[in-house]
This record gives structure tokens, sequence and C-alpha cells, in this order.
């Protein structure tokens, strides 16, 4: 945002900005106060489970804004919301308590014992993604696409039988399916044989023989496997999900809960579609026909030019409606699932943070609290149940984060532990305090780099 378009601004989009500032802010202390919160009563738990004393349990950092004591232990809120900590007895080394606090200092303990108080709060953050997963999949279900399939490659057995976008797969060799996954594990099953498919379209029922065809993908891990592919996957609407701030799209005032039902004129019918038409038009001024609210208008846009894959294509910056059905599963299958889930999501992370150190991924992808803020926000506005599941997602971001072997992150003690496991002593103090120092130097570093990407991302490219 250039100065000249700050100081155009009126009064009402002033207010508008706010409104939406105050809807960010809110949402951001609500997620961000719920994982911050588990991470720390994983600590105070753990540590009043091993007898040591507590002193002071904060929700974030800095000068006191109000509390209240219990027994021994302060609770606070502090001024600063980006963490917080739990002050036990005897885990300040310079500190010297009275002489009946040996018993219960966080010091004297084994060290096994501080190593499991350590490790309590990443993991009741992987642990609040489980029960999240868990909550939601005996609750609500699991997410699941209907088996309507979207365009089809024009190369494809699909393609072949004539089959095209919006067609509906109930039975595969006569066994009915009702769910992606389910059609998928009929797909692989058939390791590459020809597979006979009960087709509706309109109403009308007819079948048709496709031979599956023998692909590499690549897994969550980023190794290649086998797998079979029909073709297609299925089919998304053009409803938008997400709209990204500072993209064509948000400049030319797109919204979520748009549908674009019509490109230059074209009648669209799935986002693939819709996809490959905005991709071959990079830096051309087109037309969008887009439903909002029961009412067509045309909405012109310029795709941003963008380097793929050895290639330029078009982008304006939309991510599709996520819109499933929900299957109830019985508490076992959700208890798998919920772990199964939350152990891919891990996997994901870790991957794509091996990426980024890599340089395979760009560091202008880091995202700070403003980011954080702005998701809630929008995911709170699609519904509840979006909020929790990116909660769940932060959750083991941070789980993971607090593991990393940096001084002053529990994986930064956890580390110390391990050497005064192997050695038989601790490190000296100012030998971890030089070490607190230099981590601390380079989280600031890192939370100050990505709030710089934060405010790139609001001012949006000029």
């Amino acid at each position: 945002m250039t100065f000249q378009q700050l100081f155009s601004w009126n009064a009402l989009a002033l207010w508008d900005h706010a409104q939406t500032f105050g809807w960010y802010l809110w949402w951001f202390a609500l997620v961000i106060g719920a994982l911050i919160f588990v991470h720390e009563l994983g600590h105070f738990l753990l540590a009043k489970r091993a007898g040591v004393g507590v002193l002071k349990f904060s929700l974030g950092f800095g000068p006191k804004l109000f509390g209240f004591r219990r027994n021994e232990t302060e609770y606070l809120i502090s001024a600063i919301p980006l963490g917080g900590y739990v002050k036990m007895i005897g885990e300040d080394p310079r500190e010297e308590g009275a002489e009946g606090d040996r018993e219960r200092s966080f010091a004297e303990k084994p060290v096994g014992t501080r190593a499991l108080i350590i490790a309590a709060g990443p993991l009741s953050n992987f642990l609040l993604a489980f029960v999240i997963f868990l909550g939601l999949f005996a609750f609500v279900g699991r997410p699941a696409s209907w088996t309507v399939i979207g365009r089809p490659e024009a190369d494809s057995s699909l393609a072949q039988a004539g089959l095209k976008a919006g067609d509906r797969i109930v039975a595969v060799e006569g066994q009915a399916v009702s769910t992606w996954e389910e059609l998928e594990g009929k797909i692989q099953a058939s390791q590459g044989q020809p597979l006979r498919l009960t087709v509706e379209r309109e109403g009308r029922r007819f079948e048709a023989s496709i031979i599956p065809r023998r692909v590499a993908v690549k897994d969550i891990f980023g190794g290649e496997k086998e797998a079979w592919d029909i073709g297609s996957g299925p089919f998304i609407s053009t409803k938008i999900g997400q709209v990204m701030k500072g993209h064509p799209a948000d400049q030319a005032g797109l919204q979520p809960g748009d549908r674009i039902l019509a490109f230059q004129g074209q009648p669209v019918e799935g986002w693939d579609e819709l996809a490959a038409l905005i991709h071959a038009h990079p830096g051309e001024k087109v037309k969008l026909l887009v439903e909002r609210g029961g009412k067509s208008l045309e909405v012109e846009v310029v795709p941003r030019p963008t380097e793929q894959g050895g290639k330029k294509i078009g982008l304006i910056g939309i991510a599709p409606a996520q819109e499933f059905i929900y299957q109830r599963t019985d508490p076992f299958t959700g208890f798998y699932l919920a772990g199964k889930r939350t152990v891919e999501l891990t996997g994901l992370i870790l991957y794509s943070l091996v990426k980024l150190i890599q340089g395979e991924i760009p560091a202008s992808t880091l995202g700070g609290p403003v980011l954080v803020g702005q998701m809630a926000g929008e995911q709170a506005k699609a519904g509840f149940l979006n909020v929790l599941l990116l909660t769940a997602g932060l959750s083991i971001n941070l789980g993971i984060l607090n593991l990393l072997p940096i001084p002053v992150l529990d994986g930064g003690h956890l580390f110390f532990a391990l050497i005064e496991a192997i050695r038989g002593r601790p490190l000296k103090v100012r030998t971890r305090e030089i070490a607190n120092y230099v981590g601390l130097a380079l989280l600031v570093a890192l939370m100050l780099y990505a709030t710089r990407n934060d405010i790139m991302r609001l001012i949006g490219p000029q």
C-alpha cells in the first residue's frame, strides 16, 4: 500500500479496516491463547506430578496485566501475547531458594524427570491436535468427497469412455461406492486391470469400462511410490473459499463465497477447468461472471504472470471452498483416524521444514503473528469447524517448533539435558546463558523476518 493510497482513504474505509483488524486480533488472541495455555499446562501438570514447586504460570510475557495467587502459584495474564512460561523452584540456577525447597527444586530432580517436564509442553500440543481430530471424527464425522468426477484428462480412459465433469460414479464392478476414498481404494486394488463403472448423469445410469494407468506419486515425505490413476480427481465447484490479500482477485473485489459461473463468456463447470483457463491468460485482462448473494455481476481481473514448472502461467490468488460430506465413525475408528491424521500432518510439516532449509520452499512463505491472525479470522468466517482444524495444525506447528534444538526453546533445554546425561554433569551456567542469548537472538530475527513477510503480503505488490 502506497502513502498516496493510505491518505486517500476516507473515514468509512478506515472504519472497515479497523473492524477487520479487530476481528483478526480477536481470533488471533483466542487461537494463540489456547495453544499457549495447553503448552504451558503440560509443563505445569508434569512439574506438579514430579513434586516440583511452581511459582508462576503466565500466559504472555512482560508486564502483568492481571492475575491471582492460589497457594504458592501466581497465575498471570501478561502484556505480550506471543508465548508464556511456567516458573519453577530451582529452575534458574542463579536464584537461591529456601533450604526446605531443595526437595521441590527443578534443578535437584534427576535429569530424566527434568527432560519429561520440558518435553511435556510440546507433547501437549500434539495431544491437543489429536483430541481435536478425535472430537471432529466422533461428533462431526470425517470429511469425504462425493464420487463426482472433475474434468477428465484428455488422454485418460475416463475421457475415452465418454465421461465428463459432473458424472457420478455410483458402483465399481457392481459394488456401490459413496465416497471418493472408497472409489480410490478400488482403483488401487485393481492393479491396472479393467474396471466396470456404473455412472449416473442427469438422473440416467449407464456403464463404462476404464483401465487405470500406472503413475508415480510423491508421499508426504517426498518419496515416490507407484499408484494407479484414472485421470481425474473429485469434482470441485467454482465457489471461492479464500481470496489472498493483495493478489489480483482481492484487488478486483472478489470475495469468499463468490461462485464463478463463466470465464470470458464461456461457462465453467469445475475448479480444474477454471484454473486451466486462468493459467492460460497470464497478464491479460479477463472477464469473470460471478454469482454473489443470488445476483450475477461481472468482474475484470488480470492474472499475474508466474513461473511454475518451467513455464509462465497466470494466477489471481484464489482457493476453492471446501465442500465435503461427513461420515460419522465409531470410537475405535475415530481413535485410529485421529492418530493417523496427527502423524500425517506432523510428517508434512517436518517435510516442509526440511524443504525450507534446503531452499526449495522460499523463505518469503514464512508467516508471523499477522498471518496467523488473518488465517484465524478468515477461517472463523467460514465456520468454527475450520477454526478447530486450523488450531490443530498450528498446535502441531508449535510443538515441532519448540522441539527444535535451539537454546531458549524446549528443544534446546532437552539438548542440554542430553549432554548432561552423557557427561554425567550439567554444562556450566555461563555456557548455558550464552547459548540462550544466541538462541533468543535467532528467534527475534526469525520473528522480525516473518513479520516483515506479513507486512509485505498486506501491502501487496506495487
